[in-house]
């Protein structure tokens, strides 16, 4: 009797030990600064495939266009551009952005009256991994646009 209590007193301190001490949370992927994100993401990159996703009132829907030998996404020091070939609708979708690289993580492209922000999400050797979420002219309409990019 008196070892199961003394059993018992040991695991409740240790639990209680345990329980006290912090764990702080590992950013597994850290931020770029901005004086490193311009020089890390630029260059030509392959596009393997780009999930979009529109979420409307708590409903969902993602579509995936899965890249093509010719398509890209080029990241230069002032600008970007995206070509898409043969899209759902058969055209070819090509755009030019001005990029603004002075924030820690991620960066703006914008033309015109639209812009958005791309979040580095993933940076190796020869892979990029890019997270764009915004909304269009419906509020209650978000949209995330994820890019899976390879050299």
């Amino acid at each position: 009797m008196k070892l199961t209590f003394r059993f018992a007193m040991a695991s409740a301190g240790l639990l209680l030990v345990l329980s006290a001490c912090s764990v702080e949370k590992e950013d597994v992927a850290p931020q770029l600064r901005a004086d490193e994100l311009q020089v890390a993401v630029q260059g030509k990159w392959s596009i393997e495939r780009i999930n979009s996703k529109l979420c409307r009132s708590g409903n969902c829907n993602t579509q995936v266009y899965n890249g093509r030998p010719q398509d890209y996404f080029e990241l230069r020091a002032d600008s970007a551009f995206l070509l898409r070939s043969g899209t759902q609708y058969a055209n070819t979708y090509r755009d030019r952005f001005k990029a603004d690289y002075s924030y820690a993580g991620s960066f703006v492209l914008s033309n015109f009256s639209w812009s958005a922000r791309y979040v580095v999400k993933l940076r190796e050797a020869n892979k990029l991994v890019l997270e764009s979420t915004f909304t269009g002219t419906d509020p209650n309409a978000v949209f995330t646009d994820t890019y899976f990019l390879y050299q």
